[in-house]
């Protein structure tokens, strides 16, 4: 297994968050998380209408082809949802990131050996991105990473639903970051939970490491003209070449 960060040209990790960085509970966050949301709008909007309008809202959050921002986006399909203005549609939704997500807390923990993992690479001096899915506003990434004991203070660049306009699994979001970045993709490696979401960066020439729950060999993938690895965290480090 080589180590990558030994090679002189990459320069930049790409870190998804939640099961990556931070360990998830997924199965209640998606069931708890309309109901903030029905809590949000509950003086303005019947209750049974939010859990549609969710499932309408976010996948066109997803496949976001404008100019505006994934935040810009969901204020306006929130509005011509709910028949709310932009200010009371940027107040509920402010509140839900600063009062209703933090309620979730419960739902994110600490992954074992990724603070040190990412103090590790900073003291070596390698940029470090949070590339996680911006569908949400940056505040609920900056809480995520405190719950995990995550230091912000090591990322150079955070994506979040206020600055992308484009998402994961698209192969645009990784273009537009890597635009905003002014880096190229051999500059680069990918390390997320998700084939689905995290892959297609292979696509672009980024190297990926898949982290794999529980033991078992590390494994490399032909996938496209990048390099896709898949491994338990307890590899990731000899991968990076820490």
């Amino acid at each position: 297994m080589t180590s990558l960060i030994n090679r002189p040209d990459v320069t930049t990790v790409l870190w998804d968050l939640d099961g990556t960085l931070v360990r998830m509970h997924r199965a209640p966050f998606r069931v708890l998380m309309p109901l903030l949301a029905c809590a949000a709008f509950a003086d303005v909007v019947p209750p049974w209408r939010v859990p549609s309008a969710v499932r309408t809202i976010v996948p066109r959050v997803r496949t976001n082809e404008g100019a505006g921002s994934n935040h810009e986006l969901l204020r306006e399909l929130v509005a011509a949802h709910t028949g709310c203005d932009s200010a009371v549609v940027d107040s509920r939704l402010n509140w839900l990131s600063t009062t209703g997500f933090p309620l979730l807390r419960w739902c994110f923990r600490p992954r074992p050996g990724a603070p040190q993992l990412v103090a590790d690479l900073a003291e070596r001096g390698l940029s470090q991105v949070v590339a996680t899915n911006p569908l949400w506003p940056r505040q609920t990434v900056v809480d995520r990473l405190s719950w995990g004991g995550v230091d912000i203070g090591h990322f150079d660049y955070i994506t979040a639903g206020e600055n992308m306009t484009r998402s994961k699994p698209r192969t645009g979001y990784y273009r537009e970051l890597l635009s905003k970045l002014g880096a190229r993709p051999q500059q680069c490696v990918m390390i997320g939970d998700d084939a689905r979401n995290d892959a297609p960066a292979s696509e672009l020439g980024i190297a990926v490491y898949l982290v794999r729950t529980g033991a078992g060999p590390v494994v490399d993938h032909v996938c496209g003209p990048g390099r896709l690895t898949t491994g338990p965290w307890s590899a990731l480090p000899d991968w990076l070449g820490v």
